[in-house]
């Protein structure tokens, strides 16, 4: 899986190369890192690199594509700019984090129902889509009172993770 991270104001291109156990493969630009990582608790994370071990506290940020990392003294805002975003960007939906106006999955699935389509006025808490991952069927939902400009999945269709399945505004 291949993404950008923008950390502060550094972006990289981040690979994920495999795991074997505890112990992962990233490449991040060009150089290749093993990082022993385990989960502690709920978003907090053991990692041993270069016989350097470190804990990293993981919190969601802004939205959903936005963390905020604290690890020692440091802190850091990082920003995942996979498909989604860089769709968000190329439509003028301006910076990183606004993403109240996209309905994805997290991750990949089938969609089972479509049940809006461009035009239809919604209340906040109603259903668009409902996807199958997992063996589970998820819905997802509008956070507020809007409009649907663009559905972009129909039935059937298989989704990736984050992949934009209805705009609103």
């Amino acid at each position: 899986m291949k993404l950008e991270i923008k950390l502060n104001d550094r972006i990289a291109a981040v690979e994920f190369l495999g795991h074997q156990g505890d112990l992962f493969k990233v490449r991040v630009d060009d150089k290749i890192y093993e990082v022993n990582t385990r989960q502690v608790r709920a978003g907090v994370f053991s990692m041993i690199h270069d016989h350097n071990s470190y804990l990293i506290d993981v919190i969601k940020g802004s939205s959903n594509k936005n963390l905020e990392v604290a690890a020692w003294n440091n802190h850091y805002s990082v920003d995942i700019i996979d498909a989604e975003a860089k769709y968000q960007m190329s439509r003028g939906k301006g910076s990183l984090g606004e993403d109240d106006n996209v309905i994805s999955s997290p991750m990949p699935g089938k969609v089972v129902k479509v049940l809006v389509k461009v035009g239809d006025e919604l209340k906040a808490g109603d259903t668009v889509v409902i996807v199958s991952a997992m063996k589970m069927e998820s819905e997802y939902k509008v956070k507020q009172d809007c409009k649907v400009t663009d559905v972009l999945v129909k039935e059937n269709d298989t989704v990736d993770s984050h992949q934009p399945m209805v705009i609103v505004e």
